[in-house]
């Protein structure tokens, strides 16, 4: 073979022709396919992680509520939304023994929900005091207990909506001179948390 044959030879190969020297491979489809699928994977997982690390602060939304309930629940998890606890306003309406049996005496109050969306109905812990401010007894009331007949325990205070209550208590006798009420509601570790302490 000549020196130019050869040279000719060694210009023709696709490293030497300028024709073929910027070929490349054709991508293949699937691997971007992939690759958004893979995104969207990831950022559905994301937003599944923001969903849940926020779970209990959404479920106060009414919208959002039912669905994260059954959600969550069919998981085993139960919610506990951020209520507002600091936004009820209960007022103490008196206490008798007018009207009552033998040994109890009555307490009535009135809870107005003050937040600007629906609430649950609280627990109402009535604390009775000495004549020196010392407390004697508490007991925490739950909605069933304290509501007329008319309104279901389960259901939600409307904002701005307010319900009385109305309490039996054994009468602790004439030690007992006053009592102080606070609204509480049961946290997800199975505690209860007052609006003015403990």
């Amino acid at each position: 073979m000549t020196e130019q044959a050869s040279h000719a030879q060694q210009t023709n190969t696709p490293q030497n022709d300028p024709e073929h020297a910027f070929e490349l491979e054709t991508p293949r489809p699937r691997a971007g396919l992939a690759w958004k699928l893979g995104a969207s994977a990831l950022v559905v997982a994301l937003a599944l992680q923001i969903v849940n690390h926020y779970r209990d602060a959404l479920a106060v939304n009414p919208a959002l509520a039912g669905p994260l309930s059954t959600v969550y629940s069919t998981l085993g998890v139960k919610l506990a939304p951020r209520w507002n606890i600091h936004a009820y306003d209960v007022h103490q309406l008196g206490a008798s023994v007018a009207g009552t049996a033998a040994g109890e005496i009555v307490v009535r109050a009135s809870v107005k929900n003050s937040a600007s969306r629906a609430q649950p109905l609280p627990l109402l812990r009535v604390t009775l005091q000495d004549r020196f401010g010392n407390r004697i007894a508490a007991r925490d009331v739950p909605p069933g207990d304290y509501l007329p007949s008319s309104v279901t325990p389960s259901s939600l205070l409307a904002a701005g909506g307010r319900v009385d209550a109305t309490m039996v208590f054994v009468d602790p006798g004439p030690q007992a001179v006053g009592f102080e009420i606070d609204a509480c509601l049961r946290q997800r570790s199975g505690e209860v948390a007052c609006a003015h302490g403990p």
